[in-house]
């Protein structure tokens, strides 16, 4: 893995086998807050989920696909950890597309993210209702 900083941008490049979310998690640190503004690259082995009435809905695929877009956000946690909330377009060799929540994945080549950091604003997960997955909460630093 490649990693660049600066006080606005993070910008990761991934290689072939690595758990896209773990080593996100590792390499994002103690950012807690932060914008993917930026993906692409492969996946394997991806797990992408559709938030029903009695929770995610879960699939996984195996065959590599195209990244077409990942979008999201760095959340602190109330534990103070960051959490990623992702969600994902992907489009397989007969160029169907795919997507959801996305749970895990192997890089599958390689995989380019670009993250903006805010200056000012903190992210914070939050549970709203008992028993409904945290939301997203933005507020000033």
């Amino acid at each position: 893995m490649i990693v660049e900083r600066d006080e606005n941008l993070i910008a990761l490049r991934f290689d072939d086998g690595e758990d896209l979310i773990p080593r996100l998690l590792e390499t994002l640190g103690d950012t807690t807050s932060a914008v993917i503004i930026s993906a692409v690259g492969m996946l394997r082995d991806f797990e992408i989920g559709w938030l029903g009435p009695e929770g995610y809905e879960k699939k996984r695929f195996h065959e590599p696909c195209e990244i077409l877009s990942l979008s999201g956000t760095v959340n602190r946690q109330q534990d103070g950890k960051p959490f990623i909330h992702t969600h994902a377009s992907l489009a397989g060799k007969d160029h169907s597309v795919i997507g959801g929540h996305l749970f895990s994945g192997t890089v599958n080549f390689t995989c380019e993210m670009v993250f903006l950091v805010p200056q000012g604003l903190a992210f914070e997960r939050k549970l709203v209702v008992e028993g409904e997955p945290m939301r997203f909460f933005p507020g000033k630093k």
